[in-house]
């Protein structure tokens, strides 16, 4: 089944149907919020509506539909009427392709748009319909312009004279005739698009999956609406947020691991009936007796899916059944009653879906017995009902319908119907406090009224509360879900409310509440399996669950998946437990996955399980996996996926209890035996300060001097300035850097920020202390920072305090707690609370290869100028080292790719060095190899190099685009070449501050008002940047290697410096400040006129200074060239004309930029650095680039 081709199907089909509606909801007088522009009148024998006479009929039904918008609203009665046509015509078009109902929506012939059923109509041969419909349809037929009209009445008529369409679809409300699209039977409408699709199969028909995948695809618009709008999910809402369609290998897995194992453990000699199933897990040794759920007959068995969707494990199950019954003998009649009335049970909260399983089952049915097309027997399969409407009356009707005046009985179940009045939020997770004698009572009499024709009106509106009390009281032998997930995030106060109370240890998301539902509704032995995200396996907040399948059940088998099983989710895993505990017996683990946000084709994580199946020593390189691969060879440098005869009592033995199935008894004993890193150091979180727009701040954006670095305590920061450095995580880097963000915690802010919500401060002792940080939520591997003294940290930044913080680092940062992280914390959270459980080994740590670690690792850092404690540019540097004189660039960067190389491979050494010391020490040579690769040295970030093979090579462009940066910067005055560090980092600079200075023997001079056109070098701008450029070049570098290193410098970036400056130099800036670029773009909209100002020096004088020495000047110089050219015209060439052309444009585009930058500039803006780049850059509109 193609399933992107039935995703468009559906799209396109849900598209149709919703503009015919709504076409129709304007035909029949209905504004877009739903309110009538006119209404029908009634009239003695008939009616007008909008100066047309209209039957009494039609009446009627408008003020149906009216009644219906004013309840549910216009959207949600069109999103009804849409799905009505769509999933009774489709579920039609499956009828047809399975040879159970005639063809009749099949045109008559080619290029005429009527379908069978109005052709045979109108030559007298009618549908079964009764004398109502009859005597509305043949004044209609001898008219073909009504043609919809006429199929209206039909197709209604025929569903609901058709049982399985009545049964499991119900009665058409009477008003959705009236919003059947007008042209639904046109070319290019629904009919001719089910008629003529290509995005169907012929052989798709035959599976009942397609009606399930059609309304996973029809609903997803809804379920992207409900998550866009990231609040709490109502009760209509849980339905489209929640269902998703499982594929069908890993229901196969689920099912043949529980209703077909329980079946083997009963008959160990039919093993020929099992030859089809690929996916039943053999276990390593026979299940125990003790763990075997014994049946006398295949009737007796009870299995439920609670959460059943469109039925599609409902089906799988009906397969298994209906093969295990055929092979015992059964007729498939029998087989086929016995499934629906005594095995199978499926609960949906959902209606749609709850039809859908029904009709999927009945279509299984009369595949194989076209007798059960009248519905003589109906599947199982339930949905919630409406609260009951007569509580003042209920405790009398409960005692009639169990004959009984009984109260604790009477009681129970009023109990259980009052809570029904929440059974839309809370479906099958509902616990009903029933005694055993109560249900027992219950479902005698519940037995009885079902085999009755007619029962009483007061039983048969009490059967559909029973039916569910029943079904979510029973013991079932096997249950298998696909539940449905929800994280309490987004449960309504009703949901989140009752979970909390009820699952206390499964309440952080409605998956996994189902699966602490589960064994609660199972006999002991009995088997289930689920399939959800994998966190449960290793996140504290399901540890309690973890601990109590660990301590009351026993897993069977369990996948481990990457994502893709879903399409781009967090991945999934599917497990089989027994409902019993066992201390003696071994699970089987398959692990199909290497890291956490890698994504396969879920076709290609079957084909992994299939070839493992097959071959339990397969191994597989995930490092090759790419989605268009067509095959998956074995690797023998692969990773292993089979794991039998894992003993789940070993969880317990690593903290937190994680499903660590792979993790050897070695390394369960290494950490078994340490403690754990709380004891030595602590590790914690910090500040929330509530307000991070208002409070935090990337360090450069502010003024230097209000930094307060190195402080022990409050009082020095309140000495020394505003701002605190602030340790809030980031990406993946070891042992140093990421120092780039500051928080406003002096006294002031302080008290500001004390008397806001939910601002905390924990962990205050361990404020200002040196330590180790790391990144709470990251989708990279867990790495540490050192950090010195001085520093603030937040609940991203987490940290860990205490003496011998060095050696700590040493040890987290090492391949032996990588693989102890990939059990406890796999997934993308890294949270204190879990990291101080883990087993304490930093004691084994080289100390001296960590401080050179760290020493190199911080001087990469500071190597850059997104460092406070950046100096120089390293071209520079190595330029002064060699003396003053004139310097190669093309030498220096040869000096500059060496001395990094060493430095990048002296780390890499260290690194493999630590984990090999560490291995040794614990005996972990067959767990782990010291190997880092390349890739994961963390110096050298910002693009100077990239890893091929193994190998370094260096980005030139980047060095050389670094270099560029740094001596804009000394143009404008934030570094001079003679003191290394910041000079100007702060407002109003002093006239000491901008003097000229001399270098190299050379004077060079600060930029008077910091500000540097960005202009090609043939305008009239003398302090131009590319100009400005060459001469720093000279002063810094000599004059005599100029035109070499210009010739360096434009190799390396591969383009002029013209076109550097003019197009790309900006962006490169703004993406080193991470979009908070401290040189801001005065630009008009092509750039024809364009200059930087540094924000650090600006005040409310620069716009004015810009406009008038720069954009005035500039546009006189453009017209002094316009007037020249245009007084030559009759001699201008081709490539002149165009010139003059281009200087025309560029007036006209400066000129209206000077009446924006003049009303900026007539504000005189000022501006306080502590508001952040972005509320101040955004105080000149759109004088400035957009730096979004």
């Amino acid at each position: 089944m193609e399933t992107n081709k039935l995703k468009r199907f559906a799209t396109e089909a849900r598209n149709i149907l919703m503009q015919g509606v709504a076409h129709r909801f304007t035909a029949l007088g209905f504004r877009a919020d739903g309110t009538p522009v006119e209404e029908p009148q009634l009239l003695g024998g008939g009616a007008t509506f909008m100066g047309d006479t209209v039957t009494e009929d039609f009446y009627h039904k408008w003020q149906s539909l009216a009644a219906a918008i004013s309840r549910h609203g216009l959207k949600d009665v069109a999103e009804e009427a849409a799905y009505t046509w769509f999933n009774r015509l489709m579920a039609i078009r499956i009828m047809t392709k399975n040879g159970l109902i005639p063809p009749v929506l099949q045109y008559e012939s080619p290029g005429v748009y009527v379908p069978l059923i109005v052709s045979e109509a109108r030559q007298g041969r009618l549908p079964q319909m009764n004398e109502e419909e009859r005597s509305r349809l043949m004044p209609l037929l001898d008219d073909d312009s009504r043609t919809a009209e006429q199929f209206s009445l039909l197709i209604v008529a025929f569903c609901h004279a058709t049982p399985i369409l009545h049964r499991c679809f119900g009665h058409i409300a009477d008003y959705t005739e009236l919003l059947l699209p007008a042209n639904i039977l046109a070319e290019g409408g629904f009919v001719d698009l089910i008629n003529h699709t290509d995005f169907i199969a012929e052989e798709d028909y035959r599976s009942s999956e397609l009606i399930g995948w059609l309304y996973q695809f029809y609903i997803a618009e809804k379920k992207d609406e409900v998550f866009a709008a990231k609040g709490k999910f109502t009760a209509s809402e849980i339905p489209a947020a929640t269902q998703i369609f499982t594929p069908n290998w890993i229901v196969k897995y689920m099912v043949q691991n529980t209703v077909g194992r329980i079946y083997l453990d009963n008959n160990p000699y039919e093993t020929e009936v099992a030859q089809d199933w690929k996916y039943l897990v053999n276990p390593s040794e026979p299940t125990p007796n003790d763990l075997i759920f014994r049946y006398d007959d295949l009737t007796d068995l009870r299995l439920a899916d609670l959460a059943c969707g469109s039925g599609h494990i409902l089906g799988e199950m009906f397969d298994m059944l209906y093969t295990l019954y055929i092979n015992e003998g059964y007729s498939r009649r029998e087989a086929i009653e016995h499934i629906f009335r005594r095995n199978l049970t499926g609960i949906d909260i959902d209606t749609r879906a709850k039809q859908l399983a029904q009709f999927a089952l009945l279509l299984k049915a009369c595949q194989r017995d076209a007798s059960f097309a009248d519905c003589h027997c109906m599947p199982r399969v339930l949905d919630m009902p409406q609260p009951y409407p007569d509580k003042e009356h209920l405790t009398r009707a409960l005692a009639d319908y169990i004959m009984t005046d009984n109260g604790e009985a009477i009681t129970e179940l009023a109990d259980a119907v009052c809570l029904m009045d929440e059974a839309d939020n809370l479906g099958s997770i509902m616990k009903f406090g029933l005694s055993e004698r109560t249900r027992n009572i219950l479902a005698i009499r519940t037995e009885e009224y079902e085999q009755q024709t007619m029962p009483a009106e007061s039983v048969s509106g009490l059967l559909p509360y029973m039916r569910i009390i029943l079904a979510l009281t029973e013991r079932y032998h096997a249950l298998v879900m696909n539940p449905p997930y929800m994280g309490g995030g987004n449960m309504n106060v009703v949901l989140s409310n009752y979970v909390k109370k009820n699952y206390p240890e499964g309440k952080a998301d409605l998956a996994t509440v189902f699966v602490e539902r589960m064994p609660q509704l199972l006999q002991k032995n009995g088997r289930y399996s689920f399939i959800i995200p994998p966190s449960w396996m290793f996140l504290s907040t399901f540890e309690g669950l973890r601990k109590q399948i660990i301590e009351h059940q026993t897993i069977d088998s369990l996948l481990h998946l990457s994502r893709g099983v879903f399409g781009a989710d967090f991945g999934a895993s599917s497990a089989v437990i027994v409902n019993a505990e066992s201390k003696e017996t071994y699970g089987t683990y398959f692990r199909l996955i290497e890291r956490t946000f890698q994504e396969f084709d879920q076709q290609h994580l079957r084909m992994l399980f299939e070839q493992t199946l097959a071959d339990h020593d397969f191994k597989y390189n995930f490092k090759e996996y790419t989605k268009d691969v067509t095959s998956l060879p074995y690797s023998e440098e692969g990773n292993r996926i089979y794991y039998p005869h894992v003993s789940q009592q070993n969880f317990e033995k690593i903290p937190g209890c994680p499903i660590g199935y792979w993790v050897s008894e070695k390394m369960i004993e290494v950490i078994n035996e340490a403690s754990p890193i709380d004891n030595n150091f602590k590790c914690r979180e910090g500040l929330h300060t509530t307000d991070n727009k208002k409070y935090v701040r990337l360090w450069h954006e502010v003024a230097f001097s209000k930094i307060a670095c190195n402080c022990h305590n409050y009082d020095e920061v309140d000495e020394n300035g505003i701002w605190v450095p602030y340790n809030k995580g980031g990406g993946f880097r070891r042992w140093f850097g990421l120092n780039e963000c500051v928080v406003a915690f002096d006294k002031k802010h302080r008290e500001e920020m004390a008397t806001l919500p939910f601002h905390v401060r924990p962990s205050q002792d361990l404020y200002f202390k040196e330590g180790g940080t790391w990144s709470a939520i990251s989708s990279g591997k867990f790495s540490i920072r050192y950090y010195p003294i001085g520093f603030l940290f937040d609940a991203g930044g987490q940290v860990a305090v205490g003496q011998g913080i060095k050696k700590l680092i040493g040890y987290l940062n090492s391949n032996l707690f990588d693989l102890i992280a990939k059990v406890t914390m796999p997934t993308i959270n890294f949270k204190c609370g879990v990291v101080k459980t883990l087993p304490d080994l930093s004691n084994s740590t080289n100390k001296e290869i960590v401080n050179e670690n760290i020493s190199i690792s911080k001087s990469d850092w500071d190597a850059h100028e997104t460092s406070w404690d950046f100096k120089e540019n390293e071209l520079v540097r190595l330029g002064k080292e060699q003396g003053e004189g004139s310097h190669r660039l093309s030498d220096l960067m040869d000096a500059y790719r060496e001395h990094w190389t060493e430095q990048f491979l002296q780390l890499h050494a260290n690194e493999e060095e630590l984990n090999r010391q560490f291995i040794e020490i614990y005996g972990l040579e067959d767990e782990l190899t010291p190997d880092v690769p390349p890739e994961e040295i963390t110096i050298l970030q910002q693009g100077e190099i990239r890893i091929e093979n193994g190998q370094i090579v260096w980005q030139n462009d980047v060095i050389v685009k670094q270099l560029i940066s740094y001596a804009v910067g000394c143009m404008l005055g934030r570094y001079r070449l003679d003191k290394p560090g910041l000079h100007i980092a702060h407002p109003e600079p002093t006239a000491e501050e901008t003097v000229p200075y001399t270098f190299n023997g050379l004077q060079w001079n600060i930029d008077e008002d910091g500000i540097l056109p960005l202009m090609p070098s043939d305008t009239d701008f003398s302090d131009n940047a590319t100009v400005m450029f060459k001469r720093w070049l000279v002063v810094t570098f000599g004059e005599d290697t100029l035109v070499d290193n210009l010739n360096c410098v434009e190799a390396a970036l591969g383009k002029s410096l013209d076109d550097y400056f003019v197009k790309d130099f900006w962006k490169d800036h703004k993406k080193m400040y991470q979009n908070r670029p401290i040189y801001w773009l005065f630009s008009s909209k092509k750039g024809a006129f364009q200059c930087l100002a540094y924000m650090h020096r600006m005040n409310a004088y620069t716009a004015e200074r810009i406009r008038t020495k720069y954009l005035l000047p500039h546009i006189e110089w453009l017209v002094q060239r316009q007037t020249e050219m245009e007084a030559n015209a009759a001699n201008l060439n081709a490539r002149e004309r165009k010139q003059l052309d281009s200087i025309t444009r560029q007036i006209a585009e400066c000129r209206e930029y000077h009446d924006r930058l003049h009303t900026v500039a007539d504000e005189q803006i000022a501006f306080d650095l502590d508001d952040g780049v972005v509320v101040n850059y955004g105080k000149f509109g759109d004088v400035l680039r957009n730096i979004k």
